[in-house]
C-alpha cells in the first residue's frame, strides 16, 4: 500500500468517525464505524490478485498472421449453432473491403451495391453486406470467399 493510500484511508477513518460522533452516535460507536476504513483497506490490499486493476481490458499485441491470429479466426469459424462467430464475418468483410477497392468499389457504399452484386453475386453479397444481420453458416462464407478470389470473367459480371 503507497503512502499516498494510506494517508487517505487514516483521513476518511477520522472524518467517518468524528461524522458519527457529530450526529449524536456515542463515542465507542463512532470509534468503531471510524475503523472500518482501514479494515476494508486492509482487506482489500490483502486478497488474492493484488494487481492493479485495469480499467478496460488490453489489446492483444500479436501481428495480423501470427499464430494466435489464425487459431481465434479458426475457433470463430466454428460456431455452435452452425453460424460463424462475429469476428470471423469481419474478417471477411474485411477481406470483401479490401478485394472491391481493387475494382474502384466502396463496400460501405449503398450506391456500389449493384455493382458489387453484378461482380460478386446476389448471395455473395448477402454474406458480406456490412447492412446485413444475419449471421451466414461456413459454407455461405466459404461460397463468398470463393467469389471474391475468384478473377472476373463475363460470368460473374
Amino acid at each position: 500500500m503507497r503512502v499516498g493510500r494510506v494517508i487517505g484511508v487514516l483521513v476518511l477513518s477520522v472524518a467517518v468517525g468524528a461524522g458519527f460522533w457529530l450526529i449524536g452516535l456515542d463515542a465507542p460507536f463512532a470509534v468503531t464505524f471510524g475503523l472500518l476504513p482501514p479494515v476494508i483497506a486492509l482487506l482489500w490490499e490483502c486478497r488474492a490478485d493484488n494487481d492493479p486493476l485495469p480499467w478496460e481490458p488490453s489489446e492483444p499485441t500479436s501481428v495480423t498472421g501470427a499464430r494466435h491470429d489464425i487459431v481465434r479466426l479458426a475457433w470463430s469459424l466454428r460456431a455452435t449453432d452452425g453460424r460463424v462467430g462475429d469476428a470471423a464475418l469481419k474478417r471477411v468483410r474485411a477481406i470483401a473491403a479490401h478485394r472491391l477497392q481493387a475494382h474502384g468499389l466502396d463496400l460501405s457504399d449503398p450506391a456500389d451495391a449493384p455493382a458489387i452484386i453484378a461482380l460478386i453475386g446476389d448471395h455473395a453479397y448477402g454474406v458480406v453486406a456490412p447492412s446485413s444481420l444475419r449471421r451466414p453458416d461456413r459454407s455461405e462464407i466459404d461460397a463468398a470467399l470463393s467469389r471474391l478470389s475468384a478473377p472476373v470473367s463475363k460470368e460473374n459480371t
